[in-house]
């Protein structure tokens, strides 16, 4: 049965697995990172940067901190940087500054997380800053809320436990959203547990809705709708009440998973791709309803998150288990192939916010893949080619964890035993 699931190793483990909002939490107006693919869950970062070329020597590693256990990747705001992991029967919440990675306060919860197919028992979650605080999803399906300055408890919610969630091929692994005064998490849970809301203030169940089982993916807001990417099928939802607006069946049953997460595209279009012969749907919302425009596999990524800019779709295509694979270049509005860089590993995007006087154009916005090899590329957001200003390799590793960026500043993870550290990388 093992040898059956081997294909998914490593597939949720990322964080693993939010954007054109109506509105934004009040942190996202000042932080660098605050969570999952940055201030919008597009993947861009928050202020414009130039990088320094890094051809020649690697970058300076500004600090380094022992990681633990997990995948889980790093939050930042008000120069701090929140990290999530596991160290024996414990599940830290530790934020250390950015400039120089000294450690600032550590909270401590009770590991339950047992070992599924992968040994790594950590957290996949991204933890979410909102409000001055902060929220962490255990692999045990667990959330916790804390103070941002200082670490301290102020409620938990042992989510997959009140609503007999399973554990999934890898334990719990979206990140949650925060939508004004609620924080929603995909349990995938029973008798409406499929997706909850909680209040930010005190951790109570303000709805439930659906039974459907969770994925790696993370929600997102598009427009007025709550998009909720599930095992088998992709939910817009009402964020109020979490009433069902529409569904798309976006899944597939058997030893495969939903991880990368929504994005919408310059057409005002959902993007939605999994691996494993799945593809990738481009759908539009039309009259309360959704209506899918464009289906294909030019890029069917297992667990990364493409970026878009201007019309255009960057990521990677194909599995990590299957060895080397492509990065991509295709029109977000056709979905066809625009270009294609073989031999690659998988590769988290983040783009480079331009100073254009719309960043999202392809205006000088460049881009900057971390692959989850250690290497590092910097390129153009394109039509034209893979045509890398520079290249360099980091320290020895598994890069599976989400990246994050302040300004200049990459905060990366490697996992894995000893090898595991967090790393503040000069950009």
């Amino acid at each position: 049965m093992a040898n059956r699931f081997r294909p998914l190793l490593g597939v949720a483990m990322l964080g693993l697995a939010i954007l054109n909002l109506l509105s934004w939490p009040d942190c996202c107006a000042c932080a660098d990172w605050p969570g999952l693919l940055g201030q919008k869950r597009d993947g861009f970062s928050s202020t414009s940067v130039t990088l320094s070329d890094h051809s020649k020597a690697p970058p300076k590693i500004r600090w380094e901190v022992d990681a633990g256990q997990g995948y889980a990747g790093a939050a930042i705001a008000e120069n701090l940087v929140v990290l999530f992991f596991r160290d024996g029967q414990e599940d830290i919440i530790q934020t250390v500054s950015l400039d120089k990675g000294n450690t600032i306060w550590k909270t401590t919860f009770p590991a339950t997380y047992q070992q599924g197919i992968d040994r790594d028992t950590g957290p996949r979650s991204v933890p979410q800053i909102a409000q001055g605080k902060v929220f962490a999803y255990s692999a045990a399906g667990t959330l916790h809320c804390v103070d941002l300055q200082d670490g301290r408890k102020l409620w938990s919610r042992e989510l997959r436990k009140d609503y007999n969630a399973e554990d999934g091929y890898f334990g719990a692994g979206n990140s949650p959203l925060i939508v004004d005064t609620s924080v929603i998490v995909n349990v995938g849970g029973r008798k409406k547990g499929g997706v909850v809301a909680l209040s930010i203030a005190d951790g109570k169940t303000l709805w439930a809705s659906t039974d459907a089982d969770a994925s790696y993916a993370s929600p997102i807001l598009w427009k007025q709708d709550l998009v909720v990417p599930t095992r088998l099928a992709t939910y817009g939802m009402n964020p109020a009440d979490g009433s069902v607006r529409w569904q798309i069946p976006f899944g597939q049953r058997g030893p495969t998973v939903n991880a990368a997460t929504p994005i919408i595209t310059q057409e005002d279009q959902l993007f939605l791709t999994s691996s494993y012969g799945i593809g990738f749907i481009m759908a539009k919302q039309a009259a309360g309803s959704i209506e899918i425009v464009q289906k294909g596999d030019s890029i069917s990524s297992q667990y990364a998150t493409p970026v878009c800019v201007g019309r255009n779709l960057f990521g990677s295509d194909g599995r990590e288990d299957g060895g080397e694979t492509d990065f991509r270049c295709i029109d977000g509005k056709t979905g066809t192939t625009v270009w294609t860089k073989s031999g690659m590993p998988i590769c988290h995007t983040i783009a480079i916010r331009s100073e254009a006087p719309n960043p999202k154009e392809n205006q000088g916005t460049n881009l900057l893949l971390v692959g989850i090899n250690g290497k590092l590329w910097h390129l153009p957001a394109s039509r034209e080619g893979f045509k890398p200003v520079w290249s360099t390799q980091l320290p020895e590793g598994k890069y599976r964890a989400l990246p994050a960026m302040s300004k200049n500043l990459l905060v990366v993870r490697t996992s894995g035993g000893s090898n595991s550290k967090w790393r503040c990388v000069e950009l």
